[in-house]
């Protein structure tokens, strides 16, 4: 049976790709999830990225590792990180859910895209 995949494309049956995703890596499902991933520091400095992060911000991650997210942003991201998401870091430890999961404000906040 043919069904379409999860952008409504005609093609794979979702199950079977269900089933790939499933039988996958978690670390490679991590590196080409389609959001970034990053995690820092309590300081901010980056420890760990995702390759979609790195596209987005056009870097490699030996680039990347070691910088302050913070000094990734522009003027107003910074006042926005530091007034609304580095309080929730420093209170639950996570950021869920935060502007800086689309692309959209990653490409208005990050200097480096």
């Amino acid at each position: 049976m043919s069904g379409t995949d999860p952008i409504g494309n005609p093609g794979q049956d979702p199950r079977a790709q269900l089933g790939r995703l499933l039988e996958e890596d978690p670390a490679d499902l991590y590196e080409n999830a389609p959001m970034g991933y990053l995690s820092t520091l309590p300081d901010g400095r980056i420890v760990k990225v995702n390759r979609t992060f790195c596209a987005w911000t056009g870097r490699r991650p030996g680039e990347l590792i070691g910088t302050r997210f913070q000094d990734l942003l522009s003027v107003g991201g910074r006042v926005f990180h530091e007034t609304h998401l580095a309080p929730l870091l420093r209170m639950q430890g996570r950021c869920a859910r935060s502007p800086s999961t689309s692309s959209a404000w990653t490409a208005r906040c990050c200097r480096a895209c």
